[in-house]
């Protein structure tokens, strides 16, 4: 007799996970900060390195404070309603297509959930995943892990938090569920590393094998 699979609820962040966004984000950040004479440009290192991914953050890091910085993260969310065209890294199509057979998929991220869920659809994905959760709903994503949790019917040992920033482990970890450091994105292994992820992986295949069967 086969052996049947523990239903799991996935939660991905987007940016750096799904797709390769990373030039077209940095200059979308870039852009809404033309609008804030008072703050610097954003810049590559500030990606790699910042403590939490969010354009609020962000913002706040590039010299804004307050209302400001609330006003530079509606900027960015503007500006990627304008143009926003990214391409998912490789194998992610055939990964999500495997997993979603057993799992529930669930998109948290810091970009806005509607360009999100276009752009998904676009890339011929988004009927694989079952909620785009986006930061303008103001929400922490420990908070938007909680809130899907109870939406979706799934206990805390029954989830994971798969993101390519420090944050994204550190953020599961707060809402109690399994973690996964992905390092084909924006931060670094050993920053992620040292945030001791539950898995730290190289590459999107290695999903099909640590997810509970």
């Amino acid at each position: 007799m086969k052996k049947q699979v523990q239903k799991m609820l996935i939660n991905f962040d987007y940016d750096g996970v799904i797709v390769d966004s990373f030039d077209e984000l940095l200059d979308i950040a870039i852009r809404a900060s033309e609008e804030f004479p008072a703050s610097r440009k954003p810049a590559k290192e500030d990606f790699h390195s910042i403590e939490n991914l969010t354009f609020l953050d962000l913002g706040q890091l590039i010299g804004l404070n307050g209302d400001d910085a609330k006003q530079y993260s509606d900027a960015v969310f503007s500006e990627q309603k304008k143009s926003w065209s990214v391409s998912l890294f490789p194998t992610i199509a055939e990964v999500f297509s495997e997993l979603s057979k057993y799992h529930t998929l669930v998109v948290i991220t810091a970009s806005e959930s509607q360009v999100v869920s276009e752009n998904l659809t676009a890339l011929g994905i988004r009927d694989t995943i079952t909620k785009v959760l986006g930061g303008e709903l103001g929400l922490s994503k420990s908070d938007r892990i909680d809130m899907v949790c109870k939406e979706l019917g799934f206990e805390k040992c029954e989830t994971l938090m798969v993101g390519d920033a420090i944050s994204d482990i550190r953020q599961g970890k707060l809402a109690n569920v399994t973690t996964v450091a992905v390092t084909w994105g924006f931060q670094d292994k050993q920053l992620l590393a040292r945030e001791q992820p539950d898995f730290q992986i190289s590459e999107p295949a290695e999903l099909l094998e640590i997810y509970p069967k």
